[in-house]
């Protein structure tokens, strides 16, 4: 603790001083073998590489300078740094010498040589090579690496890093064999490893409604892995390609094949469905809805078996089954109206079904056809034909009531339908378009025969005796009188009427002149008519009449002259006519005036009559007045005036006032003249006397 002990403690420090030279006293061998330890290898090594060796000095390099330069020597050290090394090749060896530090060396029996260690980083690694056993191995960082004797390394390479979706194969050249590393990692190959493919693979991001189909390339086996996961395939795996799942709803199926074995399935929704490896997907179908008055017929194509499903079902077909006859169809509903002709295919006969209800066919029935009610009106007749080629006629009179007939054609039977000759199209009949026409120019069907009274236009070009050539228009009134004789002699009674009426009445006037013609064409018409009754008999038809409306002359000259006739004979039939039209008129206003005048006298009559009573009730009324004021004049001056003359006097002069008052009053508001006479006035006129 004080002075007295420091002492003791510096003389041991100037002993120990005094005892460290004598070390100096060694010889240079026991030097070298001293400064050096021996090398330790001390190198991590990714992979299972070999410990590398590493020099450790055993004396720090303050100790080893003072003690080279105590000694003399120089020109023997190399002072490596931490990231130095000293390579120091002999006669017969070679060794190194890792820093930091001060090496020695004899210079003349050892060439050394400084070199860096190399720096490795954590991404990257080196694969060395001992030159002398050819012994391969990598070193992967971090950390400082120093090279041992006889050691070459390559250059710096980086390491795989995997992020956590991704994986690298890696082949090992002299064994063949691979290995897979998943992510996330940092790998480092060995030195005969090389990358298959080239480059690190992305692991298979699976969904919900994803898969794909696994193969072990050594051993040819296949599976299926599905969504949703991150999937990495195993060392010898190859993964194809990303397939959907097929995600079916409760009206979809798909048929699934086996590849192996050539099964097939039907697979049907609501689900999600995920193949098997060695299956394959057909196209996503969609369910057969049968309704309740629906069915679907199913044909295996394997046995060749058909089988029905009737509605109401949602039906899905089995393997090797396929929708015949187009589908789903509709049952036929029979009642009074409709008919169902079935042909059975396993013995080839028809019958009609007229059961009222819904139909539906069996397995082995085809509808050949839904027939309807065949309706016949009393004025018509429907002809049937059977399977041995004869006739049946149905009349809608048959009974003599007039209600028609129904009935539905019985099986191999057929409509008769006939073609006649018409001016009118078959779809203008239909649209009941009648267009005037006169030519016979389409053939219309007729499947059921009118009784009743026809018409037909005709336009005829004849030619009288004096080869004067007309056009004829008019009108053919026929009727289909015997039906069974008409089916049996022709098929078109209507155009046997029109051009044989043609032939009958170019005849009738090829035989009269222009003007017999223009006389009497009526009755030559009606003559045309009635010839030749027995062919209208022998096909079952009456001619009722032939109708002339209107004719002409195809030549222009006869046409004009013609013309002119008939001008001047309507010119003098208008003059008539006007003439005819003016007397009525004039009769007419005649009359008129004179009924007028007779209704003007009874208008005066009528109106004179009611002026004199109006003038006599004016008057009474006027003379009660007068009466009762004289009264009440003459009733107030009796006391006053007594004299009943004086009374009337004065009576008189008041009136004679009143009535000049009202006189002047009636010209002053008046446009009246007035005219007074000398007597009026009470003038004299004195004329002065020559």
């Amino acid at each position: 603790g004080g002075p007295k002990h420091a002492k003791p403690i510096r003389n041991r420090r100037r002993r120990r001083r005094r005892r460290t030279p004598r070390a100096g006293r060694r010889t240079r061998q026991d030097t070298e073998h001293h400064v050096c330890a021996l090398r330790t290898r001390a190198v991590s090594v990714a992979g299972g590489c070999q410990p590398r060796p590493k020099v450790v000095p055993l004396w720090d390099n303050e100790m080893l300078v003072g003690l080279l330069l105590a000694a003399g020597v120089t020109s023997w050290v190399a002072f490596l740094q931490p990231n130095e090394q000293l390579v120091l090749k002999h006669l017969s060896r070679i060794e190194t010498r890792n820093g930091p530090g001060a090496m020695m060396y004899v210079p003349f029996i050892t060439k050394a040589t400084k070199r860096k260690g190399t720096q490795l980083d954590d991404l990257s690694y080196i694969v060395v090579k001992n030159e002398l056993t050819g012994l391969e191995f990598t070193v992967a960082g971090p950390q400082l690496y120093f090279l041992n004797p006889h050691e070459v390394a390559s250059e710096r390479k980086r390491k795989i890093v995997l992020e956590k979706h991704e994986y690298v194969r890696l082949l090992d050249a002299t064994s063949g064999q691979q290995r897979l590393i998943k992510g996330p990692a940092k790998v480092v190959p060995d030195p005969f490893e090389s990358i298959v493919n080239g480059r690190q693979q992305p692991a298979v991001r699976l969904s919900k409604l994803q898969y794909v189909v696994v193969t072990d390339s050594l051993t040819g086996n296949r599976r299926v892995v599905t969504g949703p996961q991150l999937f990495f395939p195993g060392t010898y795996e190859t993964v194809g390609d990303i397939s959907e799942a097929v995600e079916l709803s409760k009206l979809q199926y798909v048929q699934v094949t086996e590849t192996l074995t050539g099964a097939k399935r039907v697979v049907s929704g609501p689900t999600l469905f995920f193949p098997d490896a060695y299956e394959t997907v057909g196209d996503i179908s969609q369910a057969y809805e049968v309704r309740k008055h629906q069915y679907l017929k199913l044909l295996d194509q394997t046995t060749g078996t058909l089988r029905v499903e009737r509605g109401e079902a949602t039906v899905f077909p089995r393997a090797h089954e396929e929708a015949a006859e187009g589908g789903v169809k509709d049952a036929v509903n029979v009642d009074d109206e409709t008919a169902v002709l079935v042909l059975s295919k396993a013995s080839g006969q028809q019958r009609l079904i007229t059961t009222k209800g819904l139909f539906f066919p069996e397995a082995l029935e085809e509808i050949v056809e839904v027939r309807r009610l065949v309706r016949v009106q009393p004025h018509e007749v429907a002809i049937v034909r059977d399977n041995f080629g004869a006739f049946h006629f149905h009349s809608g009179n048959a009974s003599g009531a007039g209600n028609g007939t129904a009935f539905f054609l019985p099986p191999h039977c057929e409509l008769v339908t006939m073609y006649w000759s018409s001016a009118t199209s078959k779809e203008d009949a239909e649209q009941h378009i009648v267009r005037n026409a006169k030519q016979v120019a389409y053939k219309v069907p007729m499947s059921k025969i009118d009784l009743r009274a026809q018409y037909a236009f005709f336009e005829y070009k004849v030619r009288t005796s004096d080869n004067v050539e007309l056009l004829l228009e008019g009108t053919i009134f026929w009727q289909v009188a015997d039906v069974p004789r008409m089916i049996e002699r022709t098929g078109d009674p209507k155009g046997d009427v029109w051009y044989h009426a043609r032939s009958a009445l170019i005849q009738a006037v090829s035989a009269v002149t222009l003007e017999q013609f223009m006389a009497s064409f009526n009755s030559i018409v009606s003559k045309a008519a009635e010839t030749d009754v027995a062919f209208y008999e022998g096909r079952g038809v009456r001619l009722h009449g032939l109708e002339v409306v209107r004719f002409e002359c195809v030549d222009g000259k006869t046409a004009g002259v013609l013309q002119e006739i008939i001008q001047e004979t309507t010119n003098r039939i208008n003059r008539l006519q006007k003439q005819k039209s003016e007397n009525e008129v004039e009769a007419e206003r005649l009359h008129s005036q004179i009924e007028i005048e007779r209704q003007r006298k009874q208008l005066i009559e009528a109106r004179t009559a009611n002026e004199k009573l109006q003038a006599s009730v004016e008057g009474e009324s006027e003379g009660t007045r007068l009466a009762q004021n004289t009264m009440a004049f003459l009733n107030m001056l009796n006391v006053s005036v007594p004299d009943d003359a004086t009374r009337l006097q004065l009576l008189k002069f008041f009136t004679e006032q009143q009535t000049l008052t009202t006189q002047t009053e009636h010209l002053s508001k008046g446009n009246a003249s007035l005219f007074l006479t000398p007597q009026d006035m009470q003038l004299r006129l004195q004329m002065p006397s020559d």
